[in-house]
């Protein structure tokens, strides 16, 4: 081939060649400007050439440039050198150079070739790659989860963070290599090599509830879930390993008080149901004794009259016969009506010394979940010193648990109760407490309020009420020689007062004098 051809064919293959390649002389001008610089740098070649090297050094890259163009005077070569460039534009790009000596036919260094490659976006790949590998590495090494890293064809661990490490009480040296099998705690998870190769079929297995035994005989329980994924040439299984055996117990410690929860609930409605079943006594009690009371007069007139009548007929067998039928009746009459004035007796109350405020919170511990589910706050406004009381603890937990539940019933939307106490005074001068029940509800209509007292009224739907839960709670107030009283105004709620006085002590012969008075009863 002839010299001129060969040269034309070099000079074709520089100027379409896709990277820059650019001759300079010894000081540092440009001779040549291929298709590849134009494009790179943005330079056309009329505009390049003649010009000197620095047009393409950004300001900050002179005294490397400095020492690469003295390099260069030498007659050295420079091999894939990666340095920054400044394009027409102004913008600074990232090249990688390669740097030779151009010599005459004599042999004579007359300057350099210069072939630049654009390596920004790969610089730039490589680097977002390095800052998400970091990224990766960090969120792996503080993970507050045991991570896995296992080598999808051989099932061996690549990898494990210090969590686990911790976890496990494994070094990483006695993980790092080994197959999943291998390692003691994971028996259960993948107990042979078919069970692995089923994992590696699935791509995904999970373990909500796994137990597991560290090294040290600690027993855990974990959240098992594994993956695969492509990293780079390799797949790889990832699974993550998370401690759950504080919420497992958190959740058997709420199990628990749901538990307690609905055994206090069944307590409570045992308790209601003991209390409403004593005002349904009490009630059928007074209607006893009101009964016995009006019966019992007759009665003991029919019984002389019939005494009278049997000694006139003493010598009439037939009617001496019936005579004895109907006496015999009219006794057992007055057994009967015994029975009642025994039943109405009312037991000598068990007097105590109470902490009114206590007791208050005891009756509202009682309906505490009635009241939460009626959406109605309990507001205590309870004076910070307040003397004790003297009195039957069960009557005064009746009367507070029957207002509060008509407090409740006041409210079907919801609202507030507020249980006020106060040391008080009797219009008599007598010492006590006072104790205010405020609810929020729609108040009472003054034509109700006026019969509110009244046995057996009620404005409860049928069924829900008996209307007598206020009149048997001012009995047990008055038989405390207390007062209870009710104040409304439609639109702003609803105040019921109690007074109590401090000392309360019942005559001592009070139930014998009873007792005898319905012995009397029974043998007039």
């Amino acid at each position: 081939m002839h010299p001129r051809e060969l040269t034309e064919i070099l000079a074709s293959i520089v100027e379409s060649s896709q990277d820059a390649i650019v001759g300079e002389d010894l000081d540092g001008n440009v001779i040549s400007w291929n298709k590849g610089a134009e494009k790179l740098y943005g330079y056309t070649a009329e505009e390049a050439v003649g010009q000197s090297i620095w047009l393409r050094i950004p300001p900050n890259r002179v005294d490397e440039t400095t020492l690469m163009i003295e390099r260069r005077r030498r007659g050295e070569s420079i091999d894939h050198y990666e340095i920054e460039r400044i394009t027409k534009e102004g913008k600074q790009i990232q090249v990688s150079v390669a740097i030779s000596p151009i010599r005459d036919s004599s042999g004579q260094h007359v300057g350099t070739s210069t072939i630049a490659r654009d390596i920004t976006d790969q610089n730039r790949a490589e680097e977002a790659r390095r800052v998400s590998e970091l990224r990766y590495r960090r969120l792996f090494e503080s993970a507050k989860d045991g991570i896995l890293i296992l080598d999808a064809e051989s099932g061996q661990i690549v990898d494990v963070n210090p969590f686990l490490i911790e976890m496990l009480a494994y070094s990483k040296e006695e993980l790092m290599g080994k197959e999943l099998w291998e390692i003691g705690v994971f028996q259960d998870v993948v107990a042979s090599k078919a069970a692995f190769i089923r994992l590696k079929e699935q791509g995904y297995i999970r373990y909500d509830n796994l137990p597991l035994e560290t090294r040290e005989g600690h027993h855990r329980q974990v959240e098992f879930v594994s993956n695969t994924y492509m990293a780079g040439e390799s797949r790889v299984i990832q699974c993550n390993i998370r401690d759950i055996t504080e919420s497992k117990l958190a959740e058997e410690v709420l199990k628990h008080l749901l538990a307690q929860l609905k055994t206090r609930t069944i307590d409570l409605a045992t308790t209601t149901q003991q209390l409403w079943q004593s005002s349904k006594l009490a009630t059928m009690g007074e209607l006893a004794a009101s009964i016995a009371h009006e019966l019992n007069n007759p009665l003991a007139i029919i019984s002389l009259r019939l005494e009278s009548l049997a000694e006139e007929l003493a010598n009439d067998a037939r009617q001496s016969h019936a005579l004895e039928i109907i006496a015999n009746e009219v006794d057992r009459m007055g057994k009967l009506i015994g029975s009642l004035l025994r039943f109405t007796h009312h037991d000598q109350q068990e007097m105590a010394i109470l902490d009114i405020r206590q007791e208050i919170e005891n009756s509202l511990e009682l309906v505490e979940y009635h009241l939460r589910a009626q959406k109605i706050e309990v507001v205590r406004d309870f004076a910070e010193t307040l003397p004790n009381i003297q009195a039957d603890r069960q009557k005064l937990r009746q009367v507070l648990l029957n207002l509060l539940t008509n407090a409740s019933d006041a409210m079907p939307e919801g609202g507030t109760v507020t249980a006020r106490v106060r040391s008080a005074e009797s219009k008599s001068g007598v010492s006590g407490v006072s104790i205010d029940l405020i609810d929020s509800g729609p108040g009472i209509p003054p034509a109700v309020l006026a019969k509110i007292w009244e046995p057996f009224f009620t404005t409860k739907p049928e069924g829900k009420g008996t209307g007598l839960g206020l009149a048997i709670s001012r009995r047990a107030i008055e038989g405390h020689h207390g007062t209870l009283s009710v104040e409304s105004r439609l639109g702003e709620g609803t105040t019921v007062t109690i007074f109590l006085p401090l000392t309360n002590s019942w005559p001592g012969d009070l139930a014998e004098n009873c007792q005898d008075a319905n012995e009397l009863l029974l043998g007039a």
